[in-house]
């Protein structure tokens, strides 16, 4: 049994007639546990409508979407919030969706809270450890995001979807942003939290290079189909 299965996934967007637009065709893949998998293609390919639909943000207009032996429900109940607790997202630009009037401490927290993890102390000495592991300085805690570098937001997102403990963790074009220095810290960050934490990544970018050095297996999405899979060489972040 796979951990995370698209099956048959087809969606559309628009008015129905002549304005309705298909984004996804029939698109299905499966992730195992632990495993990271890249999933590229240039933009308009339907990448990000395939995290969404992953996330439980979308709901397809066919097929299904199976999550550790259970069918996701797109309904919002019980189900669906152990749903988001269990599958996180890192998006493009951190900027756009951190709180930019929330210091960093408090919005890796904000989550655990949500979903009622741990106490206040517990959230917050784990807030404090996910800043050490992904190199935030314990002073920045107290900052906002318009205080810290580009570069830093996305650690604070990371941190952020790290924090309640997720079984997937979703990244869409979580790089692009970052100049290559970062994305090498980035990605090194990632292999190792994937092993600590027996994550498993799907990881969506149109930049090959960076997804061969992260992913066991990749996927190469165009016109809403998968056209092809690859399996890379071993992830080795540093040779760029």
């Amino acid at each position: 049994m796979s951990f995370f299965e698209l099956q048959n996934i087809s969606k559309s967007y628009g008015r129905a007639g002549i304005d309705r637009q298909s984004v996804l065709k029939g698109v299905g893949f499966d992730i195992a546990g632990s495993e990271a998998l890249g999933l590229i293609g240039p933009s308009g390919s339907g990448k990000t409508t395939i995290a969404r639909i992953a996330l439980g943000m979308d709901r397809p207009d066919s097929g299904r979407v199976r999550f550790m032996g259970k069918t996701i429900s797109y309904s919002r109940n019980r189900a669906k919030r152990i749903h988001f607790s269990r599958v996180q997202m890192i998006w493009q630009d951190p900027k756009v969706y951190l709180n930019p009037f929330l210091p960093i401490r408090a919005t890796i927290m904000e989550p655990m809270a949500a979903f009622g993890m741990g106490t206040k102390k517990e959230r917050l000495r784990k807030a404090d450890h996910l800043m050490e592991i992904l190199g935030l300085p314990k002073s920045s805690g107290c900052l906002k995001p318009g205080q810290l570098s580009g570069g830093q937001c996305q650690r604070v997102a990371i941190a952020r979807a790290l924090s309640v403990s997720p079984k997937l963790l979703i990244c869409d074009e979580a790089l692009v942003s970052l100049d290559l220095p970062q994305q090498v810290k980035i990605i090194k960050i990632l292999m190792t939290m994937q092993k600590e934490m027996g994550l498993s990544l799907l990881f969506i970018s149109h930049d090959t290079k960076i997804v061969r050095r992260l992913c066991q297996r990749i996927l190469y999405l165009d016109q809403g189909k998968i056209k092809r899979t690859r399996v890379p060489a071993a992830a080795n972040p540093t040779r760029y």
